[in-house]
């Protein structure tokens, strides 16, 4: 198995600029101006418990019931770790089920169990979500294995969502930075960052307001100037009453941004290579 890169030798890279911003314009491609994706990814708790849905299915042994996507064991993944509380993730789970993102089963092997499982449609947004951060990983390094975002291979995805759930401490490296908690702990707090981290890179001339950024993702105008001005007397943000952005992201946030970036990365980069190794040895042990 190739050793996986190190958050160091990913901010050296030369090419590290570039993958970030072309990340960032990823993300949103993935989310802004489609509410139904932006409620996939709205907060910390909402990404991770539809991450553990999907790794849940990729891990599932009918003879193993640590693998039983049960919404007790859901829940208990997600409160154990502080990301959401017991009714939080209840809310959520009845709100996939709702969107027809999840489905309840019956065990097969015991009826008086029920089993959430993913619908295509949830699992092919997770497919996306992890192409997007792989693109980045695959522009910095185009020989570790990461072509298959090209054709978003479904086996290779559910390959390292199941590598993920065995390593957890990398799946969840997000919750090490502080500054991106804040966002991240928010409603569409992170996505409000993307979309002002990418008017900023691409120096654009439309307006960025706090009301065109509240309609992008679907929350209130209040809610965003608020997620802002916490962020400014954080000293991450500078706000404009003036001008056509309303947020300037300062120099400690985009230092914060690129860290959390390369930490975050450094991390899908193991886990990927555990999956790409396992993947090697199945079809050496096929032929």
């Amino acid at each position: 198995m190739s050793p996986g890169k190190t958050a160091d030798e990913l901010l050296a890279h030369p090419r590290f600029a570039a993958a970030r911003r072309a990340h960032i314009d990823a993300l949103v491609a993935l989310f802004a101006d489609n509410l139904d994706v932006t409620r996939l990814m709205l907060d910390a708790g909402t990404i991770v418990v539809r991450g553990f849905i999907v790794a849940f299915h990729a891990v599932y042994d009918e003879n193993d019931r640590t693998t039983w996507a049960t919404p007790g064991q859901v829940q208990e993944h997600i409160v154990q770790r502080g990301l959401a509380s017991p009714r939080r993730v209840d809310d959520l789970i009845a709100a996939f089920r709702e969107t027809g993102y999840v489905e309840t089963i019956m065990s097969p092997v015991d009826k008086r169990v029920r089993i959430l499982k993913p619908t295509e449609r949830l699992i092919a947004h997770d497919r996306e979500h992890l192409v997007a951060y792989h693109r980045f990983l695959h522009d910095l390094y185009p020989q570790r294995g990461y072509d298959w975002t090209a054709r978003q291979d479904s086996r290779v995805h559910l390959a390292i969502r199941k590598a993920a759930f065995y390593a957890q401490p990398q799946a969840l490296a997000f919750m090490r930075h502080a500054p991106f908690r804040l966002f991240l702990s928010r409603d569409a707090g992170y996505l409000a960052f993307l979309l002002a981290a990418q008017a900023e890179l691409a120096d654009a001339e439309e307006t960025v307001s706090f009301t065109s950024i509240a309609g992008r993702l679907g929350v209130s105008r209040t809610h965003i100037r608020n997620l802002f001005v916490e962020a400014e007397a954080a000293g991450y943000v500078r706000l404009h009453a003036q001008g056509r952005r309303a947020v300037e992201i300062m120099p400690p946030l985009w230092e914060a941004y690129d860290h959390f970036l390369a930490d975050v990365q450094a991390d899908q980069d193991v886990i990927a290579q555990i999956a790409f190794s396992k993947l090697t040895q199945d079809e050496k042990r096929c032929d």
